[in-house]
């Protein structure tokens, strides 16, 4: 079924392709357009999520320089994901709202691994899920699309200026992003050095279905309150140097502003006590309603014979207490005239957010606290490899696959009671495999 939606796809987009390079060739002169149809499959170990995802792309190059640029993108998601609580040596039993779909207790999660339950006399309905003793917390009904399309103009000037304007849209089944940008850049010293700014504006609206819980209230079954509402506020500016014949390279500095709703609506911390370990209740997590990030990127392009290399770094930190490094390397090696590999790796290491916390001990309640892993510390290594074919330079085939493995702690050093002796660690492990073709008319 996948193969024939993925030619379908091709075919929508080439048709798409030639309609709208027609259009613009009739009234802006020549133009080359490239176009990309292509499908991901991600799986993450242990029965968590997967994914498919279809994506297209065109790209119109005029020949005076202008870009024009549109992509559509489709996900379905399915799977466990950690919910945030601690594990125990007991089975744990979850509660979250449902709906009415009677008085009686049945089993209908289109999972198998969930239970609507009835709660006598109070006419509330909702649903429940366990977790085995001495095992992760998993929500095993996570399931989710999306539907991303973004679309970008870029103009070139005699003066060696370009300028830019894209927006993007972005629609989950319980959120929404909108965001705009522009840029604008400077070529200096017959084109060798390029100075770059870009501002970027992002409205985002969370609407879980059963509303957004508000911070440190208990995991239960009642509905919870209106949506939530954030923004995103970036400037990013850039060099861009011709060293030599062989050699680019390219530095960014990056800074942001979120402010509003920035916690997980579905993420949880677990309350234990302070002798024994064991869970007393279930919280929803508590995040700053701001967050300031700044990031610098250095990446180099590299011709080492026939061989083409990307080797880029990067440093973050933000105001939550997060500090990462990443590194990449990729090399693009010929095999024959038409073919080549791409073997691929990527390093990142990040220490935890100021307020991440495994659990939270009775009667010492902080103002934040997460127990969400992506805020942990943790190191990740990726390997990948990709494999193309062209075709006389007008299209181009391939297949790629990565592999992505997280570690850090597994144990907490001090934890109380038999907590000591669980197994925390929430790391993903994944491998995902990509296979497109790329064209040119």
């Amino acid at each position: 079924m996948q193969l024939k939606k993925k030619r379908k796809s091709g075919k929508v987009w080439q048709s798409l392709g030639v309609v709208t390079a027609n259009l613009f060739m009739a009234t802006h002169g020549m133009a080359q357009v490239d176009g990309v149809a292509a499908v991901l499959f991600y799986q993450e170990s242990g029965g968590r999520v997967q994914a498919i995802e279809p994506v297209g792309s065109l790209r119109i190059n005029r020949d005076n320089g202008s870009v024009f640029t549109a992509r559509l993108t489709y996900d379905t998601l399915t799977g466990a994901t950690p919910n945030g609580a601690a594990p125990w040596k007991h089975t744990q039993v979850f509660t979250t709202p449902a709906l009415p779909p009677s008085t009686n207790t049945t089993v209908t999660s289109a999972s198998g691994h969930s239970t609507i339950v009835s709660i006598p006399g109070t006419g509330t309905v909702v649903s429940q899920y366990k977790t085995a003793a001495h095992k992760l917390p998993m929500d095993r009904g996570f399931r989710d699309t999306r539907y991303a399309f973004n679309t970008g103009y870029t103009a070139a000037w005699d003066t060696g200026t370009t300028t830019g304007i894209g927006f993007d849209i972005s629609k989950e089944l319980d959120y929404s992003s909108y965001s705009v940008n522009a840029s604008i850049s400077q070529a200096f010293f017959q084109k060798n050095t390029t100075l770059s700014l870009g501002v970027n504006y992002e409205y985002d609206d969370s609407y879980p279905k059963f509303g957004t819980p508000a911070p440190f209230t208990e995991m239960n079954g009642l509905n919870k309150g209106a949506g939530r509402t954030k923004t995103v506020t970036s400037i990013n500016a850039g060099i861009t140097q011709v060293m030599n014949r062989f050699w680019l390279l390219e530095l960014n500095y990056d800074i942001g502003w979120n402010n509003g709703y920035l916690n997980d609506p579905y993420k949880i911390v677990s309350v234990v006590d302070g002798t024994t370990g064991a869970p007393l209740q279930y919280l929803y997590e508590s995040r700053p309603n701001s967050r300031t990030r700044q990031s610098i990127y250095l990446a180099n392009k590299i011709a080492l014979g026939p061989v083409a290399t990307d080797l880029a770094f990067r440093y973050y930190h933000d105001s939550w207490g997060i500090h990462s490094i990443t590194g990449d390397l990729t090399l693009q090696i010929p095999i024959t005239r038409h073919m080549y590999v791409e073997p691929e790796a990527h390093y990142y290491n990040q220490s935890a957010a100021d307020f991440f916390s495994y659990y939270l001990v009775d009667g010492a309640m902080p103002q934040y606290a997460s127990a969400d892993g992506r805020l942990a510390k943790f190191r990740a290594w990726t390997l990948g490899i990709k494999l193309g074919y062209t075709f006389s330079g007008r299209s181009e085939m391939y297949v790629m696959t990565e592999d992505y493995k997280q570690s850090g702690a597994t144990h907490v050093t001090g934890a109380p009671g038999d907590l000591a002796s669980e197994n925390f660690f929430s790391g993903v492990h994944s491998t995902s495999i990509m296979t497109g073709i790329s064209f040119k008319f």
